[in-house]
């Protein structure tokens, strides 16, 4: 019997991310996966990756966030512009910062998907979509298609993350779904459901296929979470922090712009790129 914990969208906050772990562990969890985004947006993305070590994941598949490294490291200051390009070269020269090299390789090379194989079942994770790992295309509410396409190929059951909501459905063929929702940046788009509570999911699965699907909702020290940033001037701290404490989405472009041109961002970007990845 194997019983796993799926951990996505941790985003740097290991007071969550511990909080994650002590609950799987006395729900007797024997295995742990990652789907994305371990890093970036809160203020402790190394100790995140030191957590982890800690339980050995056997799979993790990379994030756009840990995509946006990538694009940050190829980036120049004259095309790299963009309100949200700006935030993702300052997020990552902070990760950068912090994180020993040879965690940060570690989450530059992080494979598209990872297909595992338990019992008699096939297993797909991927932060979006088999081939991209971005976007609004897996949004819970968004078509069938796009499930569809999420569901590519032959896997049994197919995991992503990346919308922070906890999300079950079936492609038309009738592969099952599922999306663990977020450690470290809880929201909801329904009042209603907002909750400052870290989400992940365990999968139990035996020699005849999954025996329970369990979503997890695990109480952390908020207040702890947003010292935290505090003590370690995050960047964007003002975002983190309202998200943490109105489970609300924060980072929308205009709202990002303003505050960029409000704190001089802009200049202190293309500084970064032409300064600290050379």
């Amino acid at each position: 019997m194997q019983r796993i914990a799926v951990l996505s969208d941790i985003h740097g906050n290991a007071t969550a991310l511990a909080a994650v772990l002590a609950d799987a562990k006395a729900q007797h969890v024997n295995e742990y996966w990652t789907v994305g985004d371990v890093a970036v947006r809160g203020p402790e993305s190394e100790k995140c990756l030191q957590l982890l070590e800690t339980v050995h994941p056997t799979a993790a598949v990379l994030g756009n966030h840990e995509q946006n490294y990538r694009k940050v490291l190829k980036a120049t200051a004259e095309n790299f512009t963009k309100p949200k390009q700006v935030m993702a070269t300052i997020l990552t020269a902070y990760d950068y910062a912090q994180l020993t090299s040879t965690h940060f390789d570690q989450l530059l090379h992080l494979p598209m998907t990872v297909t595992k194989h338990v019992g008699p079942l096939t297993i797909r994770l991927q932060h979006v979509l088999p081939n991209f790992a971005s976007g609004h295309t897996m949004a819970p509410t968004e078509a069938q298609l796009n499930f569809d396409q999420a569901a590519s190929g032959n896997p049994d059951i197919v995991i992503y993350a990346h919308t922070h909501q906890p999300v079950m459905r079936y492609s038309t063929r009738g592969q099952l779904i599922l999306n663990a929702g977020t450690v470290g940046l809880p929201t909801a788009i329904h009042p209603a459901l907002r909750q400052p509570r870290a989400m992940y999911l365990i999968l139990t699965i035996d020699e005849t296929g999954v025996q329970a699907i369990d979503y997890r909702h695990v109480d952390f020290d908020v207040d702890a979470a947003v010292a935290i940033a505090h003590e370690k001037q995050l960047p964007y701290l003002p975002f983190y922090k309202r998200t943490l404490r109105t489970n609300t989405y924060q980072y929308a472009p205009q709202r990002v712009a303003d505050y960029n041109a409000a704190h001089g961002l802009d200049a202190q970007a293309q500084a970064i790129l032409k300064t600290t990845f050379n």
